[in-house]
């Protein structure tokens, strides 16, 4: 996959691809993972994104607010085969790499970073959030 083609592979991604006209790659700097949740009850693992690549589009809502970031959650349920390995702060520029299962029934999802492993296969994908806010600036 592509890093930019990832809205094609996932559930509800109008979210996103209503505000850009070309959404954020999810690697190469478009985008910094920022959370991950792992819900073994619900079977799901969700991941945050943010990205200071700011829509071209953004809804008349946002016209009053100031921000500078965009945050968005990317959820994926029935979630299995989960694999981690390693795990420090090199994890928010990880690369991520999407794609379909073979025979079309799912994804294969892996985060990869040079000391840290993400792995699983999940039926399911959408986006579920997505914020804009505004992120403190480095001095």
């Amino acid at each position: 996959m592509d890093a930019s083609d990832w809205t094609a592979l996932v559930d509800s991604a109008e979210a996103v691809t209503d505000l850009y006209a070309s959404p954020p790659s999810l690697n190469g700097g478009g985008c910094e993972l920022f959370y991950v949740q792992i819900d073994e009850r619900g079977t799901s693992v969700t991941l945050g994104f943010d990205t200071s690549v700011l829509p071209s589009r953004p809804p008349a809502a946002w016209a009053d607010k100031e921000y500078n970031t965009l945050e968005f959650h990317l959820m994926f349920t029935g979630v299995e085969g989960l694999r981690i390995a390693g795990w420090d702060s090199s994890a928010r520029h990880a690369t991520v790499g999407l794609r379909r299962r073979s025979g079309d029934t799912g994804l294969v999802v892996a985060l990869e970073g040079p000391a840290s492993f993400l792995g699983f296969t999940a039926l399911t994908s959408r986006v579920t959030r997505v914020r804009p806010y505004l992120a403190a600036m480095a001095p």
